[in-house]
């Protein structure tokens, strides 16, 4: 007995190197495929086929150079372990491709000579290695260890003995051949552990440095403070989304308009949070449905903008519905909801197609949507066509604006203001209507923006001051005492001396300072610093009409209808729209309660309907101006529609203010 095992342990001690070297190009073979492979997937049931063509080939192969290169009395082959790898690796598809190559060459380069006894061994391999496959498939790779090694390496040997018992209970093979085989298993038993153990650490390896890959890709595309996917991210989307079909999708881009103020509050990160906050806002419904069925995505553009795809619809569309409008509002609410924090928050949107041009790329349309947001002022702002011909048409308002400046005369027309209840002109507030080349309104928010970004809105203010200055003079000249009112921002109130050289003005003009009234818009936030507090004295103690605009509009309200000493407030439009809902009409009411209480007359803008005009006098509101009345009119039809109505301001020029 002692004497058959040593001859057997002999033989395989000499068949060993060739074992070896067989083990060797297999796990190199399996590191080179693991390498080359471009596969993200590790998980074992995801790459079963692969594995099981890879074990499959490498296994018909060896086999085949055993049979036909090597000149000895026994043929050593690693066929029993490349199959119970095939089965362990690949699950029942990688085994059945790895028993079917396998048993191929066996059958093709061995012959049918004992063909039951190896076909049994075989199959009860490829069986054992899919037992283990489904022991081990939902465990991640990354996580093998020895007791995963050695788990697998025992079912191997159980599988061998079964192999063996079975083949001599059915006597396929003489029993001395059987007892040969056994001794062979045991004495292979070490090689087969090496070749299980390196096998899954090359697994384990591959899978770690895929799934490090992975968090390299995803922190690559993904802005590391909130989370969020980034300009890359962004830019990779959008190129899928050209390449899927001709369909039109919007983009919109959060900026915060006070970011200074906010940065002064709430410290130089609060945006990371805000960020945070909107997109979950944006994506998961709590700003109303009015996105819902765009399915909306979020990517932070940088530190200071959110970009919102919108799937499915065009900007112009967006535009007609006022869709930007309502998801602000919506927006905003939700977000002071969330915190007390974001109560003074300004943001403001810009709208763009992603779709510009017949040659539309996502490099392109990043770019040039950077370059848009850097001129983005307005609260809500459609970007038509490329931003290319927006830059055209910017620079076409810059030069119009350079001209009005040096020539003071902006093209300025006149909205009426009427008394309620007697229909009578008592004033008309100047507003800009220029008709560029292409024959459409210009609109006076964007030239605002425009001279803003140039820094030509004190001198674009000016010389519209200049205009109304003359036009108070034709007044006169034609008897109607009527106070005209020009906007102008907190800005222009900043510069020095202001307040004197408009007195200045009008004293060359011979026109008395109390026919102009200047606006100043509430949302514009007036500073309360001294040269602001020395210009509005200086204006009011000569008898120059201070009018708050847009009252209700921006944050701070009361505060500045507090600071400055303001003969007129005007509510906007859009509350006066709403005006047949109560709370709306609630808002109204503490608005004229507000204005009265600092001795000021409310003015209603935007009184479209009769409706409207009989609520506002109901309420007490006794002044509006609205395209009921009449809309933004020459100088000379409004000198006509005041001297054929009787203004009743009169000749003393100390005029009747209705009474709230």
């Amino acid at each position: 007995m002692w004497e058959f095992v040593l001859s057997v342990w002999k033989a395989e001690v000499a068949n060993y190197p060739i074992l070896l070297m067989q083990a060797a190009a297999l796990l190199g073979v399996f590191s080179l495929v693991l390498m080359v492979s471009k596969s993200s997937e590790a998980a074992l049931h995801r790459r079963a086929t692969f594995y099981g063509w890879t074990v499959g080939l490498t296994g018909f192969v060896l086999l085949g150079m055993a049979f036909q290169l090597m000149n000895l009395p026994s043929k050593p082959y690693l066929g029993s372990d490349l199959l119970f790898l095939s089965g362990l690796l690949g699950g029942w598809r990688g085994g059945a491709i790895g028993w079917t190559l396998i048993v191929g060459a066996r059958l093709l380069f061995g012959g049918f000579h004992q063909a039951p006894a190896f076909l049994l061994d075989m199959t009860l391999m490829v069986a054992g290695g899919i037992v283990m496959h489904y022991r081990l498939r939902h465990k991640p790779i990354t996580s093998f260890g020895w007791r995963d090694i050695c788990s697998a390496w025992l079912a191997r040997v159980a599988f061998t003995m079964l192999s063996i018992g079975l083949v001599h209970a059915f006597e396929l093979v003489p029993p001395i051949v059987n007892a040969r085989v056994l001794v062979l298993h045991v004495f292979g038993c070490a090689l087969s552990l090496m070749i299980i153990a390196c096998v899954l650490a090359l697994l384990r390896g591959d899978a770690r440095e895929r799934e490090s890959r992975a968090r390299a890709l995803v922190a690559s595309r993904t802005n590391h403070l909130t989370g969020l996917p980034n300009r890359r991210a962004l830019g990779e989307f959008l190129e899928k989304l050209l390449a899927a079909d001709d369909r039109q999708h919007a983009l919109m881009t959060f900026q915060v308009a006070n970011l200074k103020e906010m940065v002064r509050t709430l410290g130089h990160d609060w945006t990371d949070h805000l960020w945070e906050h909107l997109s979950s806002i944006m994506t998961r419904g709590q700003a109303g449905q009015s996105l819902e069925t765009f399915n909306p995505l979020c990517f932070q553009l940088n530190d200071f903008s959110l970009t919102v795809v919108v799937q499915g619809t065009s900007l112009e569309w967006m535009e007609q519905h006022h869709l930007a409008h309502r998801v602000l509002a919506e927006v905003v609410a939700a977000l002071r909801r969330i915190h007390v924090a974001y109560m003074p928050l300004q943001l403001r949107i810009g709208v763009s197609n992603v779709r510009a041009g017949s040659k539309a790329n996502a490099a392109a349309i990043l770019r040039e949507l950077n370059l848009a947001l850097q001129s983005n002022e307005q609260t809500v702002r459609y970007f038509h066509g490329s931003f290319a011909d927006q830059a055209d048409r910017d620079e076409d308002v810059r030069r119009m604006l350079i001209d009005w400046i040096r020539t003071a005369s902006p093209p300025m027309q006149y909205q009426p203001k009427f008394h309620l209840l007697t229909r009578h002109v008592c004033g008309a507030e100047a507003l800009l209507r220029a008709h560029p080349l292409n024959g459409h309104l210009l609109p006076p928010p964007y030239v605002i923006e425009i001279a803003t970004r140039h820094q030509l809105l004190s001198q674009f203010e000016w010389c519209t001051l200049e205009v109304v200055g003359r036009d108070i003079k034709r007044c006169l000249a034609a008897g109607c005492h009527i106070p005209l009112s020009v906007n102008i921002s907190a800005t222009t109130l900043t510069l020095p001396l202001f307040g004197d050289r408009v007195l200045s003005f009008l004293k060359l003009l011979h026109v008395p300072p109390r026919l102009l009234f200047v606006e100043i818009t509430e949302s514009g936030h007036v500073p309360d610093v001294e040269t602001v507090r020395t210009n509005i004295a200086v204006l009011q103690s000569a008898g120059v009409g201070l009018s708050l605009d847009d009252f209700g509009t921006g944050y701070s309200a009361l505060t500045t209808l507090a600071t400055i000493p303001f003969t007129e407030v005007k509510i906007d439009h859009s509350m006066i729209s709403r005006i047949d809902q109560p709370r709306m009409r609630e808002a109204v009411s503490l608005a004229l309660e507000s204005a009265t209480r600092y001795n000021a007359t409310l003015v209603a803008e935007g009184v479209e309907t009769e409706d409207q005009s009989t609520l506002l006098l109901e309420m007490g509101v006794l002044v509006g101006q609205g395209y009921l009345f009449s809309k933004a009119v020459p100088m000379d039809t409004l000198i006509q529609i005041a001297c054929h109505d009787g203004a009743i301001f009169g000749e003393g020029g100390a005029g009747v203010r209705p009474s709230a």
